[in-house]
């Protein structure tokens, strides 16, 4: 009778019981365990947006959240990644915290709904409208010459040009007199 264990012997680990790992991670259903945040973030990825949904944390933490998520996972819905990324951080994230954002968005909600705009033309504004057309042209090519152009160096290293139309003057005096 022989006490040598081998070493494959004493390195397996239990497996997972409840949908969860050994070290406390939850697995998701069908997700195998090579879905895995990446340590860095893959930025040639454009994260999809998740504004104009119901969700306890900002879309912009989910947007940010999608560039670590595994190359696998990246050509998946936009729910299920969603999902993925949802369970992870409710995980981490303290039930304390969870409770203060969903009472700043209740409040937020509340502001909004019983809000009254004292310049509605404010929140309708369009590009012609409130910028010069030589800069509009400049934005629209897109090249260094076009900016150029349209700008000026009095002092060496102050660069002074002309963007806002008329229209816009009378809108930030609109916002000035709004602010109460």
């Amino acid at each position: 009778m022989s006490l040598e264990v081998t070493r494959k012997e004493t390195q397996q680990s239990t497996p997972p019981i409840d949908g969860h790992k050994g070290n406390g991670m939850a697995v998701m259903p069908g997700m195998a365990t090579m879905h895995r945040l990446r340590l860095n973030p893959n930025t040639e990825h454009k994260p999809e947006s998740y504004e104009g949904l119901q969700l306890e944390f900002s879309p912009f933490l989910f947007s940010s959240l999608e560039r670590y998520l595994p190359s696998p996972m990246l050509s998946f819905s936009r729910d299920s990644k969603l999902y993925y990324m949802r369970d992870i951080v409710l995980r981490y994230s303290p039930e304390g915290e969870r409770s203060r954002v969903q009472r700043h968005h209740e409040y937020s909600q509340k502001i909004i709904s019983h809000y009254q705009p004292l310049h509605r033309e404010l929140y309708a504004m369009h590009a012609s409208n409130f910028f010069v057309p030589s800069f509009l042209k400049a934005i629209n090519e897109n090249k260094e010459e076009s900016f150029r152009s349209i700008m000026a160096e009095p002092p060496l290293g102050v660069l002074h040009l002309k963007c806002f139309s008329n229209v816009s003057v009378n809108c930030c005096c609109c916002l000035r007199f709004s602010r109460g």
